[in-house]
């Protein structure tokens, strides 16, 4: 860049940081150097010498009341609408207004990522507007609680479809649409926040795809700071899934390095939670309704999550969310008994 185009740049900045309210505008900063300033005045009333502290100051920058709307860097690319500069509030406000369908738009695109906050913020805006209808539904006479009931369902079934939990990509699963919301701690907390709304079909697709994805989504989140966010409504999902649905997921589980699941306090709190389900499939006399070969890999499977976890230090074990109260019975049932008192001793 030239010095000429330094100088427009650094002016362009300065000219953001002008204000006629400090207080209100550079409150943290003023309210620092307040108290510094009163820190300074005891110790020298203390200590009889009085230190002046120095003072950050911006220069003041005369705004241009005329100038040209675009400016043009020879060597760049695209050019500069000055009034964006100017005024940074009108441009940020303007990204409201873009058409849901252009931020939905598919990762191939190229744009989803750039677009990605915009479209969880709208998803959010949405999603609370639902809410506050349904707290308001018992206001609402009861001929028109159906219509409203519709309506909710119909706007719930658009987030659900905008979230794209349906559409996998097999090819690369870092372009996976629901992937990159899952990736975003407030997508994990949206997709957690929507989960009881959903109908019952639609809350298991997304447990299956938030477990086909748990690979990538733990290298991600190595330190568990939002994926548990997702482990309360997932509670609830885990609860209606038939034997069958479950050997799968606990299946998809397994497939993963033993260590990944048992440094993780969320997949090792979600290991649990199925086999416990399981075991009460099990032991609850319900008709099951099974697959050929079901019952083999559930055995294989519990065997499998026993051998994985005598193996390891109970140092190395992290403590789950919940500890189910009929996993031990489950091991006894398809272990031996040294094994059984060796996870006892690991478990407690």
């Amino acid at each position: 860049m030239t010095p000429l185009e330094k100088e427009w740049v650094i002016k362009v900045q300065m000219l953001q940081l002008q204000s006629d309210n400090l207080h209100r505008d550079d409150y943290y900063y003023q309210e620092y150097y307040r108290k510094l300033e009163h820190k300074q005045a005891e110790k020298g009333l203390l200590g009889g010498c009085k230190t002046e502290v120095p003072k950050l100051v911006t220069p003041y920058i005369q705004k241009v009341e005329a100038y040209e709307s675009v400016v043009r860097i020879p060597g760049s690319l695209g050019q500069v609408a000055v009034s964006t500069c100017y005024s940074p509030r009108r441009a940020i406000d303007a990204v409201h207004n873009i058409p849901l369908e252009q931020v939905i738009c598919p990762v191939k695109d190229g744009g989803f990522m750039d677009l990605v906050g915009v479209f969880l913020k709208q998803m959010y805006l949405q999603l609370l507007d639902i809410e506050d209808g349904q707290r308001k539904l018992e206001q609402v006479p009861e001929e028109e609680q159906l219509h409203f009931c519709e309506k909710f369902a119909h706007e719930l079934g658009h987030i659900y479809q905008a979230l794209r939990i349906e559409e996998q990509n097999s090819e690369k699963e870092a372009k996976d649409d629901f992937l990159q919301i899952l990736l975003v701690g407030k997508g994990r907390r949206l997709v957690a926040r929507l989960l009881p709304h959903l109908s019952q079909e639609q809350a298991k697709q997304v447990l299956v795809s938030i477990t086909q994805h748990l690979p990538f989504l733990l290298q991600k989140d190595m330190m568990d700071e939002s994926l548990p966010i997702l482990y309360g409504p997932l509670c609830d999902v885990i609860e209606q899934l038939t034997f069958s649905e479950m050997i799968d997921l606990l299946q998809e589980l397994t497939r993963l390095q033993p260590e990944s699941v048992q440094q993780s306090l969320f997949a090792i709190s979600l290991l649990y939670l199925l086999l416990s389900h399981g075991e009460r499939c099990l032991s609850s006399g319900m008709p099951l309704n099974p697959r050929n070969g079901d019952f083999e890999k559930w055995v294989d499977t519990v065997l499998l999550v026993a051998r994985e976890l005598s193996q390891v230090p109970k140092a190395s074990m992290v403590e789950p969310f919940h500890l189910p109260s009929n996993l031990l019975f489950l091991f006894c049932r398809y272990v031996d008994k040294d094994m059984a008192n060796h996870l006892d001793a690991k478990m407690e």
